[in-house]
């Protein structure tokens, strides 16, 4: 009798383990590529962002208002939420708010610098760094209650103007098959009417576009790819692809992403014997995507400055040359 009891406390002391056994965050992260492999596996059907809902913004935090970057913009823009704010769940409790029952978190990930000691050949102990992967959990603002915020509101009009845009690349065009051409630093680009909507068009562009990121005098990216042959092929052509997706979505337009059966056989083939390469190049389109938005808005800044101070100048011009009349007796 007390073996059976001895053996029944055992498997429920078990099934609480189970209970409460965490999914590791490379366990979550091998979800996310796996979904991602799903979708580009559908390609022929169905773009692989099509699930991704068209937000006022890129996703950000609901506090800081700062941007999440990298592969975690896909993560959180496949979840389909109208609103882009996220908070984690702390963030959530210091706001008095509570997360509604039976919501589900989208986890964030990133890497964390770490130290070690290590000899090398000649006896000495050196720090060698490196980095890991980390992550945490964040939930949509319409996933939480008792917190007040306004509804974001789409904008009618956007903010950027994208052919302002693609002037602030200051990237040579040509007409050609769509490429872009590290040697000559040029873009080759049919006719807008030649494509099927605009949106293919500028996805294109914007394709095109983010490949000259990498060139020696921007980014510097060519050089420093960490991988090879074919799968290097892949991998940048994924960045560019990803870089398209991000700078769309920038621009408020709706990413198109189907792609000719090469492309997608060359990303299954390369993420399923390397995960990590779906983070790092969602990082290098981030980095390509920022570099571009960062120069249009500075330019855009230096033009707005620019008019101002025309404007100030015309009025004080007017104002130091005011009429003089010649005094008369009435």
């Amino acid at each position: 009798m007390e073996n059976r009891i001895n053996a029944l406390q055992n498997t429920n002391n078990t099934n609480k383990q189970n209970q409460i056994k965490r999914t590791s965050v490379k366990e979550k992260y091998q979800q996310v590529v796996d979904d991602f492999i799903s979708k580009l596996e559908k390609n022929n059907t169905e773009p692989w962002t099509k699930s991704w809902n068209m937000t006022t913004s890129l996703p950000r935090n609901f506090e800081s208002n700062n941007t999440y970057s990298g592969m975690n913009i896909m993560t959180l823009l496949n979840r389909g939420f109208t609103d882009s704010r996220f908070l984690t769940m702390n963030q959530i409790k210091n706001l008095g708010g509570m997360v509604k029952k039976g919501e589900k978190s989208t986890p964030i990930f990133f890497m964390k610098p770490m130290e070690k000691e290590v000899e090398d050949e000649n006896g000495e102990i050196k720090v060698e760094k490196y980095f890991i992967m980390q992550s945490y959990n964040v939930f949509n603002i319409t996933q939480t209650q008792n917190i007040n915020y306004e509804p974001e509101v789409k904008s009618s009009n956007p903010k950027n103007n994208i052919q302002e845009f693609i002037d602030s690349c200051n990237i040579p065009l040509f007409r050609g098959t769509p490429a872009y051409s590290p040697t000559d630093d040029c873009i080759f680009m049919p006719h807008s009417h030649e494509f099927d909507n605009n949106n293919e068009y500028y996805s294109t562009y914007f394709h095109e576009l983010s490949h000259s990121t990498g060139h020696k005098s921007r980014l510097n990216r060519f050089e420093k790819h960490s991988v090879y042959g074919d799968e290097r092929y892949a991998f940048e052509e994924l960045i560019a692809e990803l870089g398209s997706a991000f700078i769309s979505l920038e621009m408020k337009l709706k990413p198109n992403s189907n792609k000719q059966a090469s492309y997608l056989n060359s990303w299954i083939t390369a993420l399923r014997e390397r995960p990590n390469i779906l983070y790092s190049a969602a990082s290098h389109a981030s980095k390509s995507t920022n570099f571009l938005m960062n120069n249009y808005h500075n330019l855009k800044m230096k033009k707005e400055n620019s008019q101002v101070e025309s404007i100030n100048n015309n009025i004080s011009n007017t104002q130091t040359k005011k009429k003089s009349f010649t005094p008369r007796i009435a």
